[in-house]
């Protein structure tokens, strides 16, 4: 093939430049390696693209995805592993973006420096930041394979490497999915079969702060930054493939829990937390990025009354304010702004083709005010809500809105 002809897709016949890839995986939603598991020896890249990426990797029987194909996040120019399938990775969370304004904007940064570069890191923040999400989605945009774990009180983790099985001839040792996957990566095939690239995963640990010193001890050799290792069945160690990544999440950072609302968090063997290479803090989103994803997730609002995201957009960051000057003893995550929003749809819904009253957040608001239990707590929340929406919108729920249609 000549650089200027194009590459004919066998599954449709269409013809395009230089890389197949692209197309796969757009329109039939496939990887290029199983394009040519259903069509030995088809082309898929341009002699251009074969020689350069020929000369750049000694793998001439299995050229790598090319990498002027990046995807960009937070800044950070990412290849993408068009190698590896969807499955193989994390999900993208619904609505998801990248944060672009604000502290956390600043964090998420930082993290994906770390991860373009194959460090280990563990991410720390209250809850309702996006560190597990941010995890999922740099999984799931650049196709870097990736397995995740909880850690659960009390559960011994080692059957997550290797379990005891019974055969014919007794007692066997079985290998874990991830004792393999840290060990052997993700297995890229031929068409005949035979492995050709290795690619590395990361492993996600979430609730790493729950963790016991028996589950963190686990962690102790994989991430070790001489060489990674981790014990296989019989108490061989094997090595971690290069490249390979641990990342944590937890509520706290690894000192127990210092603000009395997440009190199954642990104390962590600091000499087990110095094994992780970065460590970053994540604060609570933006209104100015957490308004577009709100907006994306609760469409009817958007087309019945819209005014309502600037008001809950208020309340929002006064909720987070008096949290963080310790005036109010709640959490007000991502989840408790979509609950609020949740049922405000909700009451739309149910109020049929009548106008949304401008005091809908009343009723609303009372979908996560009522969950805060005692009126001490309560009150502090609407006295920090109440300054930012029009006077006498908010109440107790002390009893339904005579003003209009709707029955709180």
């Amino acid at each position: 093939m000549t650089e200027s002809n194009p590459i004919e897709c066998k599954e449709c016949g269409t013809k395009v430049p230089d890389y197949l890839g692209d197309h796969l995986v757009e329109v039939h939603g496939m990887t290029a390696s199983e394009y040519l598991d259903q069509h030995p020896g088809a082309p898929t890249m341009s002699k251009r693209l074969a020689d350069r990426a020929a000369k750049n990797s000694p793998r001439r029987e299995h050229p790598p995805a090319p990498t002027d194909l990046t995807v960009d996040i937070c800044g950070v120019s990412f290849p993408v592993n068009l190698d590896v399938p969807a499955s193989a990775c994390l999900p993208l969370p619904e609505a998801y973006r990248f944060p672009k304004h604000g502290h956390l904007a600043r964090d998420a940064r930082h993290a994906a420096i770390s991860m373009l570069f194959k460090r280990h890191g563990f991410i720390h923040g209250l809850p309702g930041t996006g560190k597990d999400a941010f995890i999922h989605a740099v999984s799931a945009l650049a196709r870097i394979p990736c397995l995740i774990r909880s850690i659960k009180p009390g559960v011994n983790i080692q059957s997550w490497f290797y379990s005891r099985g019974f055969d014919k001839d007794g007692t066997e040792w079985e290998r874990g999915e991830l004792l393999d996957a840290l060990t052997k990566g993700y297995e890229v095939r031929d068409a005949s079969g035979k492995v050709v690239r290795r690619i590395p995963y990361i492993l996600l640990v979430t609730d790493f702060d729950r963790a016991d010193r028996s589950q963190a001890e686990h962690l102790r050799l994989i991430t070790d930054t001489t060489k990674g290792r981790v014990e296989g069945p019989r108490g061989i160690t094997e090595d971690v493939l290069e490249g390979t990544m641990v990342w944590a999440t937890g509520n706290s950072a690894g000192s127990g829990d210092t603000r009395g609302r997440c009190i199954s968090s642990n104390v962590i063997d600091a000499s087990i937390l110095d094994r992780f290479e970065r460590v970053y803090e994540f604060h609570w989103m933006s209104w100015k990025d957490e308004e577009a994803i709100c907006k994306e997730k609760f469409p009817l609002l958007v087309e019945r009354c819209p005014w309502l995201f600037d008001q809950v957009g208020k309340c929002t960051t006064a909720l987070r304010m008096a949290i963080m000057n310790q005036t109010l003893y709640a959490e007000f995550s991502h989840r408790g702004v979509c609950t609020i929003l949740g049922h405000a749809e909700d009451l739309v819904r149910v109020n049929g083709d009548k106008p949304v009253p401008q005091d809908v957040i009343r009723g609303a608001a009372r979908a996560w005010l009522d969950r805060l239990g005692d009126p001490v707590t309560k009150e502090a929340a609407l006295k920090a809500m109440d300054s930012h929406v029009p006077a006498g919108m908010l109440d107790n729920g002390g009893g339904p809105d005579t003003a209009n249609d709707f029955d709180f």
